[in-house]
């Protein structure tokens, strides 16, 4: 399968050398600065539990053609990036296939609309880095797999042999049979933790030494669930259901407190709401208008999420 990575960031680039390196036939889509310094480097990127490092010398493009022939893409930007993309992404018309990887909670029924009659698949990577010098390093996130799916939730062939594909690249991937979801309830809770984040000058460590601040986050998140419950959403992962609505809140407070100054949040979360402030503020937009279509009052969310919109 001949495979285009279409975003030359920490997630396109995890993704690409370990697609590149299970000997897919990867090509990696760069711009400006980055597309030189991948053409004169290949892409080095290092797994900071294990260790391992490698360098990939993927070819790369500087733009998709409407000629350019791939079986699969696998779209990697941030949600603010998305917009200039789809036009492209139409004017190809030999890339049947589009996975992705994108903060989008409300997006989809635009993207099949928009790009029809392509097959549009959804998901959410389970990997986080940050640029280190010449290189990214990285975490496979334990606690997250990367998670794919049908937009209408069925195990479709097509399905099946991505995973088969991402897994072979030492990928662990979960299949979700309501992305739509997943994409949502995500949205909720990465929009509190980078406003949290964000009030501690960008630093997860700092902010998982304030009890009272982590516990508003937890507040913010579980308001979150609730009111996208009651308009009838069924909250996923299972994992985010449990800590925050399931588990008494003195639990999800420690719980993050540890979690902030661990790798998780010094790595994978931390590193992204830094870079990507705009996404995060465009996501923070798309979560209160999904709350409050509900009728249940989500006062710590907006108190949390409000000032950040606004700066």
């Amino acid at each position: 399968m001949k495979i285009l990575i279409f975003g030359s960031g920490v997630i396109g680039s995890i993704y690409a050398a370990r697609l590149y390196e299970a000997k897919y036939d990867v090509t990696l889509l760069a711009r400006g600065t980055r597309y030189e310094e991948l053409n004169r480097n290949g892409v080095r990127i290092r797994n900071i539990i294990t260790g391992k490092q490698t360098t990939s010398p993927i070819p790369c493009i500087g733009e998709l053609t409407p000629t350019d022939a791939y079986d699969l893409v696998i779209v990697a930007v941030r949600l603010d990036q998305l917009d200039s993309i789809i036009p492209v992404l139409k004017a190809n018309p030999v890339c049947p296939l589009i996975l992705f990887l994108v903060n989008n909670p409300t997006g989809t029924p635009h993207l099949v609309y928009d790009l029809d009659p392509k097959h549009i698949l959804m998901g959410f990577p389970g990997v986080g880095g940050i640029y280190c010098e010449d290189r990214i390093d990285y975490i496979q996130i334990k606690q997250q797999k990367t998670t794919i799916g049908e937009i209408n939730g069925q195990k479709t062939t097509c399905i099946k042999e991505i995973r088969t594909i991402l897994e072979n690249a030492h990928f662990t991937v979960d299949i979700s049979d309501d992305m739509p979801a997943w994409l949502k309830t995500h949205a909720v809770f990465i929009s509190c933790m980078t406003a949290a984040i964000m009030q501690e000058n960008g630093d997860s460590t700092q902010l998982s030494k304030k009890r009272r601040s982590v516990s508003a986050m937890v507040n913010s998140i579980r308001e979150g669930f609730s009111a996208c419950k009651a308009t009838g959403l069924t909250i996923r992962p299972m994992n985010l259901k449990i800590i925050f609505m399931i588990m008494p809140r003195w639990f999800s407070i420690l719980y993050w407190q540890h979690a902030l100054k661990g790798k998780t949040g010094t790595l994978a979360i931390a590193p992204h709401a830094n870079a990507a402030t705009g996404e995060m503020r465009l996501l923070a937009e798309e979560v209160l208008t999904m709350t409050r279509a509900s009728s249940l009052p989500t006062p710590a969310l907006d108190q949390l999420l409000l000032p950040f919109i606004q700066k």
